[in-house]
C-alpha cells in the first residue's frame, strides 16, 4: 500500500479522500444541522464539489512542495498548512451571493473553507499514517 502514498497515484487517492471527506463528512454534518433543507437540500453532493476541487489543489501542493517524499513521511503540520492554503483558495473562489441570501460572503466563506481545509488536511495525513502503519504490521507477520 505504500506505493499508493506517493506520486500521481497518491494524488488521485488524496483527491478521492477529499471528495468523500467533504461530501460525506462535512455534508453529513450539514444534513443534521439543516435537516429541513431550508438552506440547501442535498448537502452531500453540494460539498463534494469543493471537496473535488480542494483535493486537486491539495494534491498539487503536496506534489510540488513535498516532492520526493512519500505522503506518510510528510509532517502533520505540513498537511494542516497545505489544507489551510487550499481552504483559502477555495474560499476566494466562492462568488458572493445576491443581497438577502444567507451566504456569509467572501470573508466568511474563506474562514469556513480554511477551517475545513485544515481539518481535511489533518485527516488526510492521519489516514496516510494509519494505512502505512497497517500495511507495515501486516508485512511483519
Amino acid at each position: 500500500m505504500k506505493n499508493w502514498m506517493s506520486g500521481i497515484r497518491g494524488a488521485v487517492l488524496m483527491t478521492v479522500l477529499w471528495v468523500i471527506g467533504w461530501g460525506l463528512g462535512f455534508g453529513g454534518i450539514m444534513e443534521l444541522v439543516d435537516s429541513d433543507g431550508k438552506v440547501q437540500d442535498v448537502w452531500l453532493t453540494v460539498l463534494a464539489v469543493p471537496g473535488f476541487i480542494g483535493g486537486i489543489i491539495f494534491s498539487a501542493l503536496l506534489l510540488i512542495a513535498e516532492r520526493g517524499t512519500s505522503f506518510d513521511k510528510v509532517p502533520l503540520f505540513h498537511f494542516a498548512l497545505w489544507g489551510a492554503v487550499t481552504g483559502i483558495v477555495l474560499g476566494l473562489l466562492t462568488i458572493p451571493a445576491e443581497v438577502g441570501d444567507v451566504s456569509p460572503g467572501w470573508a466568511g466563506m474563506t474562514g469556513i473553507a480554511t477551517a475545513l481545509g485544515i481539518i481535511a488536511g489533518l485527516g488526510s495525513g492521519i489516514f496516510c499514517r494509519l494505512v502505512t502503519r497497517g500495511s507495515a504490521s501486516k508485512a511483519e507477520i
